[in-house]
């Protein structure tokens, strides 16, 4: 959806355009209404607007010095302007200034229909251009990050996008949240809103988190404000570093906030949106105790004899100069090497339980049977590929007994005492899709029984299988079925 505010010093005109046409028909929402420019540009500087209309003369501050203003900010969005007269002074002027169009009053609604369809064919390539380019520069980035690009062609693929795109000092955060029930698009366009209302660049990683890298001085107040209007409502967990002066330290570090994020979305208590400062148990350890790709592709070539006998080195290594922390930071990034190198699925239970060991092992022989036990995860005696971990099985089981009831991820988590975003993480994982799709699939389907076999009207039936909102229901049936509740009746008769 594209957000669209409109501007007029009319308040019966403003009311008639929000209820002309079905703007979400058209692929926009109406995010603000205001009654003159100088309440617009003030909207504006808050809200992530895609396309203005506005009317032209109007007290306090015109629409064409509304959007002049805007120019000069540099701000993206697209503009209607509306007009009682055909002003060709001003059309002039409009289109000096990029308008899309130039609407008569009263506004005919077929003109203004086709209007739209233009301006979200322009904003749909414009955004898929963008993603692209962004979707470039986010693979060069975790590449280097993981140590699959060398220094060199880092700094060259840099010279591509921006060269304040790590600037140092600089602090790196990483954000871990759950969207499972927001729209498709979700993430990219959060990545959007953050790099076009702070100084930070977002990455987007392979685990669907985003990488923030944020320059020393702009770590402030109203940095974090900004981050936590944008995840209003939303289940997140966000880590920031240390402060950081050199390149190769973002390798390292990122490796750190994985962790200290994954442990602190192990806390069944974990209910409200949370920001924490890694505090790192392998921040001080020598690099040569680093997980190297090469031992994982061993793992993979099923050489666990051999890695455990080399890691088991490590270890005695470790042991002799009495470096119990290293100890620690180095079977725990072992494990979630190898958990997600493998996309090993775990019950959360065994899960929390592993975690717990290595945190307070005291004892080198505990340690080497932690060594065995992580390695025997890649290839088990009795593997099982598809069997589902013990949570995910409750959980469908209530979903398929409770479907009519409210439910979503964070009740779900409370329930079965596991954080939310890791139950996401976990069902799609093992479930093959996002828990909101798979609960909305199923609901549909229990709905289209009952339009089958009663004559209820579809409001009520859509009350019945867990839909509150009559419209969000009509909206659902039409997106997984292609026509409305009522339509698909009278097909089956």
């Amino acid at each position: 959806m594209f957000n669209v505010m409109l501007v007029d010093d009319e308040p019966l005109i403003l009311e008639g355009l929000q209820h002309i046409i079905d703007w979400n028909e058209l692929g926009f929402r109406i995010a603000a209404t205001a009654k003159d420019g100088q309440e617009g540009l003030a909207l504006a500087s808050t809200l992530p607007i895609d396309l203005i209309i506005t009317d032209i003369k109007m007290p306090e501050m015109n629409g064409l010095s509304l959007l002049k203003e805007l120019n000069q900010q540099h701000y993206p969005a697209k503009s209607i302007v509306l007009s009682g007269f055909q002003e060709f002074d001003l059309i002039k002027e409009g289109l000096m200034l990029g308008i899309e169009n130039y609407l008569t009053k009263p506004v005919d609604d077929d003109e203004l229909i086709a209007s739209l369809k233009i301006v979200r064919e322009k904003l749909e390539r414009s955004m898929l251009e963008e993603e692209s380019r962004l979707t470039l520069r986010d693979h060069a980035i975790i590449r280097w990050l993981t140590g699959k690009m060398k220094q060199e062609e880092f700094d060259e693929r840099l010279t591509l996008y921006s060269s304040e795109l790590v600037t140092l000092p600089a602090v790196a955060g990483l954000l871990k949240m759950d969207f499972s029930d927001r729209e498709e698009g979700y993430l990219y366009q959060l990545q959007h809103k953050i790099e076009s209302r702070t100084n930070a660049t977002a990455v987007v990683t392979p685990s669907a988190d985003l990488l923030l890298l944020i320059r020393e001085n702009d770590l402030t107040d109203e940095f974090t404000s900004i981050v936590e209007d944008l995840l209003a409502k939303t289940e997140y967990v966000l880590v920031f570093s240390r402060l950081l002066t050199a390149r190769s330290e973002f390798q390292e570090v990122f490796r750190e906030m994985e962790m200290t994020s994954e442990l602190t979305m192990l806390t069944p208590s974990h209910r409200e949106p949370e920001t924490l400062t890694v505090i790192s148990t392998v921040s001080s350890h020598d690099p040569q105790f680093n997980i190297r790709p090469e031992w994982l592709e061993m793992l993979a070539d099923r050489k666990a004899d051999e890695v455990t006998r080399l890691l088991g080195q490590k270890l005695a290594e470790t042991n002799q100069g009495h470096l119990l922390p290293v100890t620690k930071g180095f079977l725990l990034e072992l494990f979630f090497s190898v958990k997600n190198k493998f996309m090993i699925s775990m019950d959360y239970r065994d899960y929390v339980q592993l975690i717990h060991r290595i945190m307070f092992f005291e004892h080198i022989n505990e340690a080497n049977q932690l060594l065995k036990d992580i390695i025997d995860m890649v290839h088990p005696e009795n593997p099982d590929q598809e069997k589902k971990s013990i949570v995910i099985q409750r959980v469908l089981h209530y979903i398929h007994e409770s479907y009519h009831e409210d439910m979503s991820l964070k009740t779900l988590g409370h329930q079965f005492h596991i954080n939310p975003i890791y139950l996401g993480q976990l069902f799609q994982k093992e479930v093959g899709a996002v828990f909101t799709k798979y609960l909305n699939q199923i609901r549909i389907s229990k709905a289209k029984a009952l339009l089958l076999n009663s004559s209820e009207k579809a409001g009520m039936i859509g009350k019945k299988v867990g839909y509150t909102d009559a419209t969000y229901f009509y909206k659902q049936f039409k997106k997984y079925e292609g026509v409305t509740p009522s339509e698909w009746r009278k097909r089956q008769t």
